[in-house]
């Protein structure tokens, strides 16, 4: 009898292990997107819908570039340093939008009231769907996303800790940290944070309040950019329509964080891809319904505590 009941408990800590790290890895995502969406709500004060679909411009730009720069490159190194620069110029491109978006179609619009930025924004990404679709080759189609994450992995007793995963949650660990360290310890982390708690008086003190709302708006597209290019990266699949799902839950994440928080956005980001990915694994029958659990979480928290996790405190805005 010891045995079988080894070999079960063998079972559920692979699986189990297994669930972890794809919790792990949806969280990044979320939490990129989600922390773009806080920046823009703790600065600023608006809610740039189109931030999803700057998810799918990032992968959609890389998809012909790499081609392109890969001509007559064949050692690994070359192919390592293209995929590395092509990453590089799309995070540029969506950063770039990012100040498009704020100085042509947020900035002409900051006195008419937030409800018309809502639907411009939303309107914006409807654009960038649409011109997608109609612009790429077969866009309307799924579209197959360049390999350009490591095959293979790490084999632990039972358990594979693939590269693809490690590098998707390291990259994102990555950034949390830099952008942590840079919001808090920088000038330009300083001057975010004296404009998000008070406008007028950060202007009195000399801050550029123009500039700095750029700074937030590059830094918030280009992490966008760098999660529709990890996420066509880890499924080896991209779409159109990816940044309506990337951005509700997105959006999601920092609402349960709390918006305008950065460190709440870490953690709604975490807490939505762990709901998401157990409930449906652990759930007889949930796999299709994941969207709706992680929905149900977003409500749950809209009732008994809509401020969110870590949304009380008005000096941890970014």
């Amino acid at each position: 009898m010891a045995t079988p009941l080894f070999f079960i408990k063998e079972v559920y800590m692979v699986l189990f292990s297994q669930l972890f790290i794809t919790g792990l890895i949806v969280s990044s995502l979320y939490t990129l997107v989600a922390v773009g969406f806080t920046m823009y709500v703790g600065v600023i004060n608006i809610a740039n819908f189109s931030h999803g679909d700057t998810c799918v411009m990032g992968s959609f730009f890389l998809m012909p570039i790499i081609p392109f720069l890969l001509r007559g490159v064949e050692s690994d190194i070359g192919i390592v340093g293209v995929v590395l620069v092509s990453i590089a110029i799309v995070v540029m491109i969506t950063g770039i939008w990012g100040v498009f978006i704020y100085n042509f179609l947020i900035r002409p619009l900051l006195k008419t009231g937030r409800l018309m930025i809502l639907l411009a924004t939303v309107a914006a990404g409807q654009v960038i769907r649409e011109l997608i679709r109609l612009i790429y080759p077969n866009g309307s189609n799924p579209q197959v996303f360049p390999r350009i994450l490591p095959s293979g992995g790490i084999k632990l007793g039972e358990f594979i800790l693939n590269w693809d995963a490690l590098i998707v949650i390291g990259v994102t660990v990555a950034i949390i940290i830099a952008l942590n360290y840079f919001i808090s310890q920088t000038k330009m982390g300083l001057a975010m944070r004296s404009v998000s708690q008070n406008g007028d008086v950060a202007q009195m003190m000399g801050i550029n309040i123009t500039r700095t709302i750029i700074i937030v708006f590059i830094i918030g597209s280009a992490l966008a950019g760098l999660a529709g290019i990890m996420n066509g990266a880890y499924y080896g699949i991209t779409k159109f329509s990816l940044g309506n799902g990337l951005g509700i839950k997105g959006f999601s994440a920092s609402v349960i964080g709390g918006l305008g928080n950065f460190k709440g956005a870490v953690l709604g980001g975490i807490l939505l891809g762990f709901v998401e990915v157990f409930a449906s694994a652990f759930i007889p029958g949930g796999s299709p319904y994941q969207d709706v659990f992680s929905f149900l979480a977003v409500v749950g928290f809209l009732i008994f505590k809509p401020v969110g996790i870590l949304g009380a405190p008005v000096f941890e805005k970014v």
